[in-house]
């Protein structure tokens, strides 16, 4: 997000120096190569994250409900979209950050914001990874299992 904030602030000053802000549908003249760097770091993100969240999930859920925690990933997707829908309707309404003219409007506070929250986020994150004790339910399965057989 604070890699789109300083993209979307570099386009706003390319707006501005062309004189851009009062026209709608102006077209900044700015290369489409300026949103690899914020698309390829979600790619890598999303790259580290799904993995682990699984390999989290069939670590420490029992096996009956092995299947119901790869489906809960699709349903924290949802509720992160309905969040964030949430989170741009409440900005629309308090600040004038986004206008129906994006050349009018403060795109790259909104991303500064998102940043502002991400961090807190990651602060919530590292006290729960820290607070976390692993179960480590397929030892314990393992130990179970290898007690009933002998």
């Amino acid at each position: 997000m604070a890699i789109s904030a300083l993209v979307e602030s570099k386009r706003l000053k390319i707006a501005q120096a062309h004189h851009l802000q009062g026209q709608p549908g102006a077209i900044v003249p700015m290369l489409a190569l300026w949103l690899f760097p914020q698309l390829i770091l979600v790619g890598i993100g999303e790259a580290f994250h799904f993995p682990g969240q699984i390999a989290l999930y069939y670590q420490e859920f029992p096996m009956a409900l092995r299947s119901t925690s790869t489906a809960m990933i699709a349903m924290i997707i949802g509720i992160a979209y309905y969040l964030s829908t949430a989170l741009i309707d409440l900005v629309r309404r308090v600040t004038g950050w986004l206008p129906n003219n994006i050349n009018n409007g403060r795109l790259d506070n909104v991303y500064w914001l998102l940043v502002v929250v991400g961090v807190l986020n990651f602060g919530y994150y590292l006290v729960c990874a820290y607070l976390y004790k692993y179960q480590n339910v397929e030892k314990e399965e393992e130990d179970s299992n290898s007690g009933t057989n002998r």
